[in-house]
């Protein structure tokens, strides 16, 4: 797994598996890089997705849980755990992925859409919270992010990967899973890992230096129909 990124030149990386639901082993975590690295700089909060696909009605309260606890807790408990550290040095950049499902709401998708709201209501008040200690907080709302290589970009976790959520419904569901798409203004209908990636790095930059509470949205125009 260290393979691509060290030969891209992240000699210096600092792999720790945690899992971020899980206060204590976020806590953990961001000891190791504070033992490592000395200060926290950036923090992305990344992690996310669904666990089924249904109407509300007929949805498992278990899933619930669990996309809660993706969605926004995990963002919730990596935060809350930095966040100290760059109040003190009154410098900080923190950037949530939320999803272009937090601000229009995806049918069969309720709980998620909710959680993914929750996130973007979460960074405008923390923006207004903690913006005169010198730290950002932006969200960033994509939509449609397709690997670029389905078989080598994503974990076995993924919701992407060949055995993963969404080939199971595509196998069983497939009507279903194409009505919660909806059409960009582009050719092409789904974005890029490395475009996502693009936007956090610009908000993690100096050129975003007076950029705070936003929702950047990365969409293809989705929102424009």
């Amino acid at each position: 797994m260290c393979d691509q990124p060290l030969g891209r030149g992240a000699k210096e990386v600092l792999w720790r598996a945690a899992d971020v639901t899980d206060r204590g082993q976020v806590g953990d975590a961001v000891d190791a890089v504070h033992e490592r690295f000395g200060v926290i700089d950036v923090l992305v909060n990344n992690v996310g997705g669904n666990v089924g696909l249904d109407l509300f009605v007929d949805s498992d309260p278990e899933t619930w849980e669990q996309d809660i606890a993706l969605n926004i807790m995990s963002t919730l408990n990596c935060t809350r755990a930095v966040l100290p550290g760059m109040i003190r040095r009154e410098s900080g950049r923190i950037i949530n992925i939320g999803s272009s499902s937090g601000i229009v709401g995806d049918p069969l998708l309720a709980v998620y859409s909710a959680m993914k709201g929750a996130v973007h209501a979460f960074t405008k008040v923390l923006a207004k919270e903690v913006g005169e200690r010198g730290i950002t907080v932006n969200a960033i709302a994509p939509y449609g992010t397709l690997p670029e290589d389905g078989d080598q970009g994503v974990s076995s976790g993924s919701r992407w990967h060949p055995e993963g959520l969404f080939a199971q419904l595509a196998a069983t569901r497939g009507e279903e899973l194409r009505s919660v798409g909806r059409r960009t203004v582009l050719k092409r209908q789904s974005a890029r890992p490395s475009e996502i990636g693009a936007a956090a790095v610009y908000l993690a930059s100096d050129a975003a230096a007076f950029v705070t509470g936003q929702i950047l949205s990365v969409d293809g125009g989705t929102q424009l129909a």
